[in-house]
């Protein structure tokens, strides 16, 4: 019984254990089934998500770097088909120069998450495409792969380019303008930012050491001025034109001027400011200011020898008169002597005043400069003395129109000059060149105008002139010479005969290193002209009837005894107006008009036009202390027209009329 029971437990028992392993194989195999189920579904939504991903997405073996997929996104963006993509490697959607790059990067690619960056990538038709990578190695089988994602960032990447681009543009503006640009803050006391301009006019601080500058203190040359400039913004928020003075880096002082205006952010209130040097400007309006003074000390010398020269005739001509009516043995024979001598060397000082006026009457003609300066050597050499050596260096240059006495005078006076600053020996360099002068050239000496120049320049190893002086070396009567060694007279006879010829002149020197002057005169077309042959009037018969037109009362009855004197048959007019209607009663039977050039009324040129219309056969002589700019603009001169300068002796008037009657005499121009 006992064994029955045994047995039968036992079998129950089997019996029990096999129904529990069933269960448990059902449980087991039920949760592999969902198990298998979720992961069907993971890997379903991984290759929903990877198919249907935006970004592109490839999966690719690294041995080979084979893809082994793509998805879809792929395929749009780089336009090859996916079986196209199955036969590359990632060396095809890279531009050849990236691909050593590319294998060096991969070669350190690890399983899991890899940092990809931005690359160049190339879609089928060759176009660039950027992308940022993003990537997860993994193993499988035994073999390596990679999963990668491109985000196209071409866009961002461009926008970003474009950014530098602009930023570089703008700051290659800003460092390039031709005027310092500056922000500072209102409340602090330094440079917030400024442009390579702003540091050059400052004298070359670097940006750091600029930045760290102290304006009121260290910038600007008046503290002061700093404060100034802030109260104006405040009242205002905008400047235009403030002009101060900045301590540049060496010490030295630019003048400088500041507009702006103030701006305002969440770091506070700035003031934007752009600085001109004014250097330049300052340096051109001295200049320009210099030429103001030198015309208007010309214009006053001219109307002074005027009025002198007029005086001078009357003297010369009456103590000449007076010595050809006494013996010599006579006792008033020597002081009258020296009235006539006083009297030229008047005539000599005004002559000179004339000169630096610029109404000297011109002889000018179409020459070569180098035959000037050639002829004047022999009498250089005599002047200057033996221990000055001579150099010259005469280029060949255009020919000029120019009166080649007073070229002559020009060159004297400078290698005199240059004499004297040598007083232990030198060099004196006489040179000629063609000079193109450009619009820089012109912007930077004003007056001149561009064009082409004959250049002269007259160059010695001297004790130079101080700067401090160089302005008025051109006044007249300045000197540096001791008292009765000069007149100061003879730069300024310089600069007038040269601004009278059209040229310019400018001065280069510096104490101890010597000077150079350099005479530019325009370039004439033309040919060389001739110097006319003296004319033969020696055996011309007196008697003919002389109209002598001056507004001046003594210097008519002078001319007129002198006149009478000489044998002619002399009438006076007082004006133009009175001379026409004279020469009209006498129906044009007068020989020579002997007027003055500047009259009240109607002056020479008018009266001679006017004459001559009626009367061909009337000679005209001119005569004048100066002449004004509306006989320069006629150039009646330089066609020909007898003339004769005042003051004038006996001997002069005797000659100028006798030629004057023996020449044809050119046509006068219409007034």
């Amino acid at each position: 019984m006992l064994l029955f029971a045994i047995v039968g437990i036992v079998a129950i028992s089997v019996v029990a254990l096999c129904s529990f392993q069933a269960y448990a194989l059902q449980r087991a195999n039920r949760r592999m089934q969902a198990e298998l189920r979720l992961a069907r579904e993971l890997e379903e939504r991984n290759q929903l998500m990877f198919a249907n991903n935006p970004s592109p997405m490839w999966v690719y073996e690294h041995d080979t770097l084979r893809f082994l997929d793509v998805n879809d996104a792929a395929v749009r963006a780089y336009g090859f088909s996916r079986e196209e993509f199955l036969q590359m490697t990632l060396r095809d959607i890279r531009f050849p120069e990236d691909v050593p790059v590319l294998e060096h990067h991969l070669s350190q690619h690890h399983s899991g998450v890899n940092a990809g960056g931005i690359w160049r990538h190339r879609r089928k038709n060759g176009t660039l495409l950027f992308v940022e990578i993003r990537a997860f190695g993994f193993k499988e089988g035994g073999s390596r792969g990679e999963l990668v994602q491109a985000i196209d960032v071409s866009e961002r990447i461009l926008v970003e380019r474009a950014l530098r681009q602009s930023q570089a543009t703008l700051q290659s503006l800003l460092d390039n303008a031709p005027i310092g640009i500056c922000r500072t803050s209102l409340e602090g006391n330094c440079f917030e930012t400024l442009n390579l301009t702003m540091r050059q006019i400052l004298g070359g601080y670097d940006q750091q050491e600029a930045l760290q500058l102290q304006l009121a203190s260290q910038l600007y040359a008046d503290p002061n001025d700093r404060g100034r400039l802030l109260d104006l913004l405040r009242r205002n928020s905008h400047i235009r034109g403030f002009e101060t003075t900045f301590r540049r880096r060496d010490g030295n002082k630019v003048p400088v001027r500041i507009s702006g205006s103030v701006t305002q952010d969440e770091n506070g209130e700035h003031f934007d400011g752009y600085v001109e040097d004014m250097t330049q400007q300052s340096t051109l309006e001295q200049q320009f200011r210099q030429v103001q003074k030198l015309e208007a000390v010309g214009r006053l010398a001219g109307g002074v020898a005027h009025d002198f020269n007029n005086i001078l005739v009357v003297i010369k001509l009456s103590t000449e008169m007076m010595l050809g009516q006494i013996t010599p043995e006579n006792p008033l024979s020597k002081p009258l002597l020296q009235v006539s001598n006083a009297a030229d060397r008047a005539a000599a000082l005004t002559r000179q005043m004339l000169a630096f006026g610029r109404q000297q009457i011109m002889q000018a003609r179409v020459i070569n400069l180098n035959t000037v300066v050639n002829d004047t050597s022999q009498m250089l050499r005599r002047i200057i003395g033996e221990d000055v050596k001579l150099v010259t260096k005469l280029r060949d240059v255009g020919n000029t129109l120019l009166d080649p006495d007073q070229v002559v005078q020009v060159i004297l006076n400078l290698a005199v000059n240059a004499r004297d600053a040598m007083p232990q020996g030198g060099i004196l360099h006489l040179e000629t060149a063609t000079a193109e002068l450009d619009e820089a050239y012109a912007r930077n000496h004003p007056p001149v105008q561009p064009g082409r120049y004959v250049m002269l320049a007259v160059s010695d190893t001297g004790t130079g002139i101080d700067k401090s002086i160089q302005t008025r070396i051109f006044d007249p009567f300045f000197t540096t010479k001791d008292l009765g060694k000069g007149t100061g007279l003879g730069l300024s006879i310089v600069y007038g005969i040269v601004k009278q010829s059209g040229g310019y002149i400018w001065v280069y020197s510096e104490a101890g290193h010597g000077t150079t002057f350099k005479l530019y005169f325009p370039v004439s077309v033309e040919s060389v002209v001739a110097a006319p042959p003296p004319s033969e009037s020696a055996n011309l018969p007196s008697g003919q009837r002389v109209l002598i037109v001056e507004d001046e009362a003594s210097i008519r009855s002078n001319v007129r005894l002198c006149l009478e004197q000489l044998g002619h048959q002399a009438l006076e007019a007082e004006n133009g107006e009175s001379a026409l209607e004279l020469c009209t009663r006498l129906e044009g039977a007068i020989d020579l008009v002997l007027t003055d050039l500047v009259m009240p009324g109607m002056g020479g040129y008018e009266l001679a036009s006017a004459i001559v219309a009626r009367y061909p056969k009337v000679k005209v002589l001119f005569m004048s202390g100066y002449t004004e700019d509306s006989a320069a603009r006629r150039d009646i001169l330089l066609s020909g027209s007898a003339f004769l300068q005042k003051p004038f002796s006996v001997a002069d008037l005797s000659s100028a009329v006798r030629q004057a009657l023996a020449e044809p005499g050119p046509p006068i121009p219409d007034a």
